[in-house]
């Protein structure tokens, strides 16, 4: 009998989506539920709760629950990253169509998660290489998850936001523009991560780390491209145009995804000083060192 496990996602991921639909998930006796989670408060308020058994979020998101006290849900937890999944998906700076610069936004609007976790940080970096300070010059606005943030910059509800893992070249063609990418201000950048409760280890969730491990060695086949390709395509409002683009950034070494999960300490730095910088830890932290496995955010090679 098949294991379940219930993973809680903020967008639609290619290589659980491929491991869904070409029984990978299966071969390793896991029936995986995807769960889409609304912001990283609610994915963590769920997994802490037990009703994940783990979840696909950014590495800073970890680094906040685990280390400050008034994160969004008011209390530090235990948690662990397993391993890498990609690094941001292209994660962009998008601006509304009319929005053509970053100087543009000066006293409007711009959309994150939560201010103070996620992907937030780099945004408020991009807005600081053009001379714009969040919060001061431009109005920050909580929105939830990325899928509900490109939505609402097509409604107007706010100027700019960040997206990713396709949204933004979905907004493009509705006429929004790229402002800005991570590489930008951060590089190397570590986006995505797979990530449990302390005590979250189980039979189950080894099996996932096995299946993925499979899924992701075909999805970056070059010989899969068409069918990786025709998967991409079953997206919602994706057609072969923008499946193309996905497919490029996935094999992107700068902003794809992370062959082998290994946690690049220098990447996991990187994300934990740009937090640091923009006095975003409570207390000051050996950065170094929580970037490295056994740190106190990537489980140890040895567990």
């Amino acid at each position: 009998m098949a294991q379940p496990l219930r993973l809680g996602i903020f967008s639609a991921n290619v290589v659980a989506d491929w491991a869904r639909e070409h029984g990978v998930f299966a071969a390793h006796g896991l029936a995986v539920e995807q769960l889409a989670v609304s912001s990283s408060p609610a994915q963590f308020r769920s997994l802490v709760a037990g009703e994940y058994d783990a979840v696909l979020t950014s590495p800073d998101n970890v680094a906040t629950y685990v280390l400050n006290h008034g994160n969004p849900l008011g209390r530090r937890l235990d948690l662990q990253i397993l391993r890498a999944v990609d690094r941001g998906g292209r994660l962009c700076l998008v601006g509304a169509p009319g929005v053509a610069r970053v100087e543009d936004l000066a006293g409007r609007r711009f959309a994150v998660d939560v201010p103070t976790s996620g992907f937030a940080y780099v945004g408020f970096a991009l807005l600081n290489r053009a001379g714009l300070q969040a919060g001061c010059d431009v109005e920050v606005v909580t929105a939830g998850a990325t899928p509900q943030r490109r939505q609402l910059l097509a409604d107007g509800a706010f100027e700019a936001t960040l997206l990713n893992a396709g949204h933004e070249a979905r907004a493009e063609r509705a006429g929004a523009h790229v402002l800005g990418v991570v590489s930008d201000v951060v590089r190397p950048y570590l986006g995505t991560v797979l990530a449990i409760r302390g005590d979250g280890d189980s039979a189950a969730v080894r099996a996932l780390l096995d299946a993925w491990d499979d899924a992701e060695r075909s999805v970056l086949e070059p010989g899969r491209r068409e069918d990786v390709l025709a998967l991409l395509c079953r997206q919602p409002d994706t057609d072969r145009e923008i499946a193309e683009q996905m497919y490029a950034t996935l094999v992107d070494p700068e902003h794809g995804l992370c062959a082998g999960g290994e946690v690049e300490p220098a990447a996991l730095e990187a994300v934990l000083r740009l937090r640091a910088d923009m006095g975003g830890f409570e207390t000051e932290h050996d950065l170094a060192g929580l970037a490295r496995p056994g740190g106190g955010l990537v489980r140890s090679a040895q567990d």
